[in-house]
């Protein structure tokens, strides 16, 4: 093995790690750049699909041995170098994707799994050997791991244009599905009527999947900027803030500053909860974009009873926002 290669294979996935944890931490590209994402997803895809072709060089018997050793070298040169530029593509997007989805997600909730799972895959995209071992290689693995990466680009994306999460979900899981579809079922032995078919009923099936699978995905492009329980609100503020409060308070505010992009405008309802059951009913409210701090929004109980107390801030498509507890003795 060339000692560029092997210097290669035992520091350059740290490297990648590094600038990509440097990229994260110091480099915030915002919703702005998704479009561009998608972009780059698509010549990743492209070259991913390049290289499975490319990859397998046929040698006849009769190929003269020089003519071997030329392909040989091309082969040791060339594929290495378009491998790495392939996941670099991918992971130059999961990179940018993790601090959009992590900073809507709510800690201690089910919605943090999706952003583990990106973190995961950019981890692994560091790996590009094994990256391509475990994916590129693997023709319905690489399409899957395609399909989640360009749903979590779209989702972004379509708040570029306001696009309501509830019908952005919809698209974003359908067009997802839909390029998953088209790029396996060439492999799969079905007649073209079949195909066709199955892609459509796979499309459609993601779509209608969306609501009982929104709860778990953070609510991009909704970030709590803060949050708070308290004894008033005034001037938008809130007033008296604790999270113990005493038996026969007169009344509990839970309050949220909500931050979403310019001229967007979410539906977003509040749950209470007291001792883990439902209390009360749904109240219905919105958020609009536009302010640095956030849009500021709350609701009250009057005399809350004694026990502990949660309140949740959730879309219309079911998606939790942000998350308050308080305790009345």
């Amino acid at each position: 093995m060339p000692s560029f290669e092997r210097l290669n294979r035992r520091y350059g996935p740290w490297v990648s790690l590094a600038l990509g944890i440097a990229a994260v931490v110091y480099v915030r590209r915002g919703l702005g750049f998704a479009p561009v994402a998608i972009g780059v997803l698509m010549l990743a895809w492209i070259g991913a699909a390049a290289l499975r072709r490319l990859a397998p060089v046929a040698v006849t018997p009769d190929s003269a041995e020089r003519s071997i050793t030329s392909v040989s070298r091309w082969r040791r040169v060339a594929l290495p170098a378009a491998g790495s530029l392939v996941v670099g593509l991918w992971q130059n997007v999961l990179f940018y994707l993790l601090p959009l989805w992590w900073a809507s997600a709510v800690p201690g909730s089910w919605n943090v799994a999706f952003p583990a799972v990106l973190a995961g895959m950019a981890v692994l995209s560091c790996f590009d050997y094994r990256w391509r071992a475990w994916v590129l290689d693997r023709p319905i693995v690489h399409a899957t791991w395609s399909a989640v990466v360009l749903f979590a680009t779209l989702v972004p994306a379509a708040a570029v244009v306001a696009v309501p999460l509830r019908i952005s979900l919809t698209v974003s899981a359908a067009v997802a599905a839909l390029m998953v579809a088209v790029a396996v079922m060439p492999r799969m032995r079905l007649r073209r009527a079949g195909r066709g078919l199955t892609v459509v009923a796979i499309t459609v099936a993601s779509a209608a999947l969306v609501p009982w699978a929104a709860p778990v995905l953070p609510p991009v492009p909704a970030v709590r900027l803060a949050s708070g329980t308290g004894t008033a609100v005034q001037a938008r503020a809130l007033v008296g803030a604790a999270d113990v409060f005493p038996a026969g308070t007169e009344r509990v505010y839970v309050w949220f500053a909500v931050a979403v992009p310019a001229r967007y405008r979410q539906a977003i309802y509040f749950e209470w909860y007291r001792d883990g059951e439902p209390v009360g009913r749904v109240i219905e409210t919105f958020v609009v974009g536009g302010r640095r701090e956030g849009f500021r929004t709350w609701a009250s109980r009057p005399a809350p009873a004694p026990g502990r107390w949660r309140v949740d801030l959730r879309t219309d498509s079911s998606q939790l926002i942000a998350r308050e507890f308080f305790v009345v003795r």
